[in-house]
């Protein structure tokens, strides 16, 4: 069986009050407006209102319909819903909740196809109401969230690991190095173009040649700068390509930076190669002297990448101007104890490694579930949970 999501909730569009009504001191309800408000799994408070125009009830599926469209959290609270928010009410005779919670989440690329509007896509009421579930007895449906919450659960976890493994590697080079942003162990220090055996910049090879997009070169963008250990990358450029473009061929164990994205503005992707790569004109390459290991020179930036940000300037894209960075001063512990950190590392990725790829085959059977269950099964009309 087939559902619009019409008949099987109550959909309530958000709308913005007066702005007069906004408030920090507890009045009125919670105000949510959008996806930027939203959390894991529960919507932060960030702001009350004292006269809302719309009430999502305790409970409700919260649903962005502005971009990005199809984010998801629950209502923990009644609370007021902005423009930027849809709450659905679930009728629980038709429906299990945390069924619909994963159906919508299969609807998400669906949606997001149907916005409209030349600043900021945005859905209707309308396409809310018209989106199509598979909707089985109440029984299956519950027996299929339990699957994919099993399965979401040890996602979470996964990454909790991963996130705890990055926090031990920080704690660990501040405990060994001090603070590097203010060099409190008292190092030597050299300009960070002077801590490098040299600096290689990237470049785009000529799409007018498609054949330089047939080698076997790894060339690294920002898009996929999102480990710090790089061992390939999305798109792959021959030895001619690297010939006739700016680009340059980096040795491995250099530290790839991005310089210039969009991305800047929360973030500062830092990474190890690990094999011979090119690069993109949004990024650089350090390749350290023997002064200094990759190692420590990444955590290094990595360390500080709250001040790197924080001068991030913004021109036809948001940028790091080189020219100045490169004259920061670097610290430069004995060489000896930035092996040690090498080594300690190296454990702790050994482990990473293996949480990451646990993660990933989670991703995987999660998808092949979805899959399953919200679209092949229902469109081929296989049998059975």
């Amino acid at each position: 069986m087939i559902a619009r999501l019409g008949d099987i909730c109550k959909i309530n569009m958000g709308q913005s009050p007066d702005s007069s009504s906004y408030n920090d001191k507890n009045d009125g309800l919670p105000f949510f407006q959008g996806n930027a408000d939203f959390g894991e799994l529960y919507p932060t408070v960030r702001v009350w209102c004292s006269q809302p125009s719309k009430v999502a009830n305790k409970n409700d599926i919260l649903i962005s319909v502005r971009a990005p469209i199809g984010a998801l959290n629950i209502a923990d609270c009644e609370c007021c819903i902005g423009r930027g928010i849809a709450a659905l009410t679930v009728d629980e005779n038709a429906c299990f909740q945390k069924y619909l919670w994963h159906a919508l989440h299969s609807k998400v690329d669906e949606l997001n196809s149907k916005g409209t509007g030349s600043t900021f896509k945005a859905i209707n009421k309308r396409i809310l109401e018209e989106t199509e579930i598979p909707l089985p007895p109440l029984d299956e449906q519950r027996k299929i969230a339990a699957v994919l919450d099993k399965i979401s659960d040890l996602t979470a976890k996964r990454r909790r690991q991963l996130d705890k493994l990055d926090e031990l590697v920080k704690s660990r080079f501040v405990e060994m190095f001090g603070d590097p942003l203010f060099n409190t162990k008292g190092w030597a220090q050299v300009a960070i173009k002077d801590a490098c055996a040299s600096i290689l910049g990237g470049g785009t090879p000529s799409k007018s040649n498609p054949e330089y997009f047939t080698g076997t070169i790894p060339w690294v963008s920002p898009k996929d700068m999102k480990t710090s250990i790089i061992g390939d990358s999305i798109d792959h450029i021959t030895e001619d390509a690297i010939a006739n473009s700016t680009t340059n061929l980096v040795p491995q164990n250099s530290v790839l930076m991005v310089v210039r994205s969009g991305i800047l503005k929360h973030a500062l992707p830092v990474a190890i190669n690990k094999v011979p790569v090119a690069i993109n004109q949004d990024m650089k390459a350090f390749i350290p002297n023997d002064r200094i290991t990759a190692e420590y020179f990444m955590y290094y930036l990595k360390s500080i990448e709250q001040d790197i940000l924080g001068n991030v300037r913004c021109v036809t894209a948001d940028n790091i101007d080189f020219k100045a960075f490169q004259t920061r001063q670097i610290s430069l512990p004995p060489l000896k104890l930035q092996q040690q950190f090498t080594s300690f590392l190296t454990c702790s990725n050994t482990f990473r490694f293996l949480v990451y790829n646990s993660l990933k085959k989670l991703e995987l059977l999660k998808y092949a579930v979805v899959q399953k269950y919200f679209e092949t099964r229902w469109s081929c009309g296989t049998e059975g949970f």
